[in-house]
């Protein structure tokens, strides 16, 4: 065999490898992708701000949409207990990303009326909170922070797994 011949082989076998091992690391991407999501949904969880007490959520008829009815008046449609955005810090399960996972607050889908306490979770205001509104412009931005706080341990957990694939892809590849 001539040495071409013989660096051409060498080459298919190389790229092959490659081939292989780029399959391995976009098998395991969703799963080092939720290892990673699920630390930053822990951390953002352990620093979102708690109240003390109970709030609720009111539905009113409008004549428009500009008016509001009289504080106190309207019907009770939700009740958050205090905790329920922290509860609601979640890694989200979307069918359209491959291998990213999206980490926020989990909303209720359908019908969001109730109680929300417990397991039940309506995180509709982590925008209200993180941004603050009109009336309180400042808000308590928490999440934001959080992730510029975890995200050189969330880099290290995911590069960790994925260096444990390509050592494992290795070993069986000698």
């Amino acid at each position: 065999m001539s040495e071409v011949g013989f660096l051409e082989s060498e080459m298919t076998e190389v790229f092959s490898r490659f081939r292989r091992l780029g399959k391995a690391y976009a098998e395991a991407a969703p799963r080092v992708a939720g290892i990673g999501g699920s630390y930053l949904a822990s951390a953002a969880e352990a620093a979102a701000p708690k109240g003390r007490k109970t709030h609720r959520r009111y539905s009113t008829a409008k004549v428009n949409k500009s008016m509001r009815a009289p504080k106190g008046m309207g019907a009770v449609v939700a009740t958050y207990s205090p905790g329920n955005l922290a509860r609601s810090m979640q890694v989200l399960k979307l069918r359209r990303t491959k291998s990213a996972v999206i980490v926020g607050a989990n909303l209720t889908k359908g019908s969001a009326k109730g109680n929300y306490s417990g397991m039940r979770t309506d995180g509709y205001y982590l925008h209200m909170v993180e941004g603050g509104t009109r009336n309180w412009p400042g808000g308590r931005p928490f999440f934001m922070a959080t992730w510029a706080r975890v995200r050189p341990r969330v880099e290290k957990i995911m590069i960790d797994q994925f260096t444990l694939i390509a050592q494992r892809f290795n070993a069986e590849n000698q």
